[in-house]
């Protein structure tokens, strides 16, 4: 290093503030480096979360295609006037097949179409191949337009109750999987809510339905996806 003697025998380091640069410039690019470093592994964490989340949905969605296949070739032939949605699994009866106009007690014929089709259906959902994968079981009672919001909440939530309770029933019978099923099914209603159009037209005697669902685990997962599907 360079000096220059000065008066009292004093010593300049001309080269001083070149090196503080050097230090300054030094930090400067270890911190670029561990920035750059840091950023490579949230990169590469995050494609390997999203590759984790994109196999857990093709699971998912293979699953779901399992049972709606199941599904159909179970009731392939059944006379009971439902429809077995083909991307959900979703089975929806018309209101009249276990309830009279404006009521939540369930008909005699009724109890008769429940105990035709909620063995079979639970023979499929809780059998050892799906009941891992199986989150909830749902019954959902929806209802026409007519009457108050409240009204009509009250009525479809009685009606999906109704359903769950004639299940367990003394007179209902035992079936397969009958304290299994216990862990999973639930009953909602959700008054005039998400109402049936045909050919573009309300439909009110489409709109009053009874709905059996299910879900399937990491729900949210699987909700986005058939919103998806749906739009």
């Amino acid at each position: 290093m360079g000096v220059r003697r000065l008066a009292r025998g004093r010593v300049e380091h001309q080269d001083e503030p070149f090196d503080q640069w050097m230090m300054y410039s030094d930090l400067m690019a270890g911190l670029v480096m561990m920035f750059i470093l840091f950023l490579a592994i949230s990169v590469v964490t995050y494609h390997h979360l999203l590759q984790q989340k994109e196999e857990r949905i093709n699971e998912l969605l293979g699953v779901q295609t399992s049972i709606v296949h199941s599904l159909n070739e179970r009731f392939q032939a059944s006379h009971l006037q439902m429809k077995i949605n083909p991307k959900t699994g979703d089975i929806q009866f018309a209101n009249s097949v276990f309830f009279a106009f404006n009521s939540y007690q369930l008909s005699k014929q009724g109890q008769t179409n429940l105990k035709k089709f909620v063995p079979a259906y639970i023979s499929v959902l809780m059998s050892p191949k799906y009941r891992t994968d199986m989150s909830a079981i749902v019954v959902e009672g929806y209802t026409d337009r007519q009457g108050t919001y409240l009204y009509n909440l009250n009525l479809s939530q009685e009606r999906a109750l109704a359903v769950v309770d004639a299940i367990y029933s003394p007179q209902f019978g035992t079936f397969a999987y009958e304290s299994e099923l216990k862990k999973y099914i639930t009953a909602e209603g959700h008054s005039y809510n998400d109402p049936v159009y045909i050919d573009g037209r309300y439909s009110a005697s489409a709109s009053r339905r009874v709905v059996f669902s299910f879900k399937l685990n990491d729900t949210q997962i699987m909700d986005a996806v058939q919103k998806a599907a749906s739009n």
